[in-house]
């Protein structure tokens, strides 16, 4: 035990025990400030959304003539399955560039088709892969070019009407 001897014009010549430093404390003060900064470094990266520990995807790119109301995060399906979802929006004139990330375990023939579709009436839209007969693939980063936009029922709708208030205007 450390101990403390007083000199000088103290009266007491006896020593005095110093109180043993806590180990303890300093260690959970310790650990507590690394979880805290892993927890915080992990948190920047999601928000981020940096993708350094997934190397479950790839990423691959579509041209489209109208991709209206497709937000980024929309899920990228074949036959109904979820095999990759959208991760970005470019405008690439007079094009609507979709780009998306798709699991490692499909591959994109190149004579496969991508078509924006709606979920139900009104529902969330979403990319949809039909798959074609090539043996050949895109490579991951490649660009596919074998689109089909949205089919928009409010423009529909809208050309119907305005046909139908034509031909009641000729007569």
């Amino acid at each position: 035990m450390d101990q403390l001897e007083l000199t000088g014009n103290e009266k007491a010549t006896e020593r005095i025990p110093l109180p043993k430093k806590s180990l303890t404390t300093e260690f959970i003060v310790g650990l507590f400030s690394a979880v805290v900064l892993i927890a915080l470094m992990y948190e920047i990266i999601w928000l981020a959304g940096a993708r350094f520990f997934d190397s479950g995807t790839y990423e691959i790119k579509a041209e489209f003539s109208d991709i209206s109301g497709l937000k980024k995060g929309a899920s990228v399906e074949i036959a109904g399955v979820k095999v990759g979802e959208v991760v970005g929006l470019e405008f690439k004139d007079p094009m609507a560039v979709v780009i998306m990330r798709i699991n490692n375990s499909v591959k994109i023939r190149s004579d496969d088709i991508f078509a924006v579709r709606t979920k139900g009436i009104i529902g969330d839209r979403y990319v949809k892969i039909s798959r074609g007969s090539s043996d050949e693939f895109i490579p991951p980063g490649g660009t596919v070019f074998e689109t089909e936009s949205i089919v928009d029922f409010e423009d529909l709708i809208g050309k119907f009407l305005h046909r139908l208030d034509s031909d009641n205007n000729k007569d």
